[in-house]
């Protein structure tokens, strides 16, 4: 089964300090992000179409409570949790499609509602399998689609070289546009003072809305509920910051945060809302 918590990872902390007993069915949700992303990632785009189609078909005996993949029969305890609509996975498959097919994205409107099929699922999902038996709260749920958001484009920031070498423009071309910056010229060089500006711009947006976050759940028993959202919120605040204080140029290594960095932001920001 696809390590979708690789030991270490931010997820991994994420985990560890959620004080949910369902962690198994957390690993569960993110193996299957892993397994549409190492299908996306492959090298024949024929393949690729044809896994995801038998997916299709996959995530429906799910459902039916059938499944024959070993992530499939991961997710299966989901099944009949309140608020848990397995179905939603479908979506994935959507976003999947799009990255394959190498969608382009005119407005930043439009990119949202990929970034919730590609991540928002995700964490939705999380978020009712961690509200339990009370249901998912109306906060909750916004909570999810935004934390989901937030955190696939800090990773559309992260991998933005690898992405455009792969043919992947995330960016909205109107947003480019706007600012300046011709979207073709864009793919082919982000050290000008323009492009650095329009990145440095879009990281610091996300930063302040992982930070903006907790806000979200005004009552501290939902913030309690959602201690993971939380912390891996708080963990790619800190993976933007230490990527604007490094100023790596394009191309160049990818700043990471330590491990003892982690570690604290983990158990620092569990402690406080918990």
């Amino acid at each position: 089964m696809p390590d979708g918590v690789a030991p270490g990872s931010l997820r991994h902390f994420a985990v560890l300090f959620s004080g949910s007993p369902d962690k198994p069915l957390i690993e569960a949700v993110y193996a299957f992000e892993a397994e549409m992303r190492r299908i996306v990632a492959g090298a024949s785009h024929e393949a690729a179409h044809a896994r995801l189609q038998w997916w299709r078909g996959e995530i429906d005996r799910l459902a039916a409570g059938r499944p024959s993949h070993p992530v499939a029969s991961a997710l299966q305890p989901l099944r009949g949790r309140r608020d848990v609509d397995l179905t939603l996975l479908h979506e994935m498959l959507v976003a999947a499609d799009l990255d394959l097919a190498r969608m382009t994205y005119s407005t930043w409107q439009e990119l949202d509602a990929y970034l919730f099929r590609s991540a928002g699922i995700v964490q939705t999902l999380i978020a009712a399998l961690l509200a339990g038996e009370r249901g998912l709260a109306p906060a909750e749920r916004e909570f999810a689609r935004r934390l989901g958001t937030a955190l696939r484009q800090s990773e559309v920031l992260f991998d933005l070289d690898r992405d455009l070498a792969r043919g992947r423009l995330y960016a909205p071309t109107a947003a480019l546009e706007a600012a300046g910056i011709d979207p073709e010229s864009f793919v082919r060089d982000r050290r000008t003072a323009t492009a650095s500006t329009f990145i440095g711009g879009w990281q610091e947006r996300v930063r302040r809305e992982l930070g903006s976050l907790p806000a979200t759940l005004a009552e501290p028993g939902l913030r309690g509920a959602q201690r993971h959202g939380l912390v891996l919120a708080a963990l790619h605040a800190r993976w933007l910051e230490a990527r604007s204080a490094a100023s790596a140029p394009a191309g160049g290594p990818r700043p990471e945060l330590g491990a003892f960095t982690r570690l604290w932001t983990a158990w620092r920001t569990a402690l406080h809302h918990g």
